[in-house]
């Protein structure tokens, strides 16, 4: 069990259509997911979004932030080790995110079958 150390995996090589069909494996994987605006003529903090899959996924651009990460058991209550999985769309003028939780032993055939590969560790 890990805490704290965190793998970074590269994503660079994937283009918007294997993000998408990546998101969707892990949306089906998860046990959590949802999404975030950050919209700073309303606030200047993140507000959770009332909206479908499909509609978060519809701000996946090729300038989003996209981002996998094996988090271990860092910010889970129960210390379950997971990934976090998401996006931010750096839209202006309302800023879109996206974040999936998977149980760390249901993404080993995902990280294979996209052929993703660590990039560094953080701790």
């Amino acid at each position: 069990m890990r805490y704290g150390e965190f793998i970074f995996y590269n994503t660079r090589k994937m283009d918007r259509s294997e993000k998408i069909a990546f998101l969707r494996e892990c949306e089906e994987a998860c046990y959590k997911w949802w999404a975030d605006k950050l919209d700073c003529s309303e606030s200047w903090s993140r507000q959770k979004i009332d909206c479908s899959f499909d509609e978060i996924l519809d701000h996946l651009t090729n300038n989003a932030h996209f981002v996998v990460i094996n988090r271990g058991v860092w910010g889970s209550f129960d210390n379950r080790e997971h990934f976090e999985i998401g996006f931010r769309s750096m839209e202006d003028p309302v800023d879109y995110f996206l974040f999936i939780e998977v149980d760390s032993c249901k993404m080993p055939p995902i990280i294979e079958k996209y052929q993703l590969k660590p990039e560094h560790t953080t701790a």
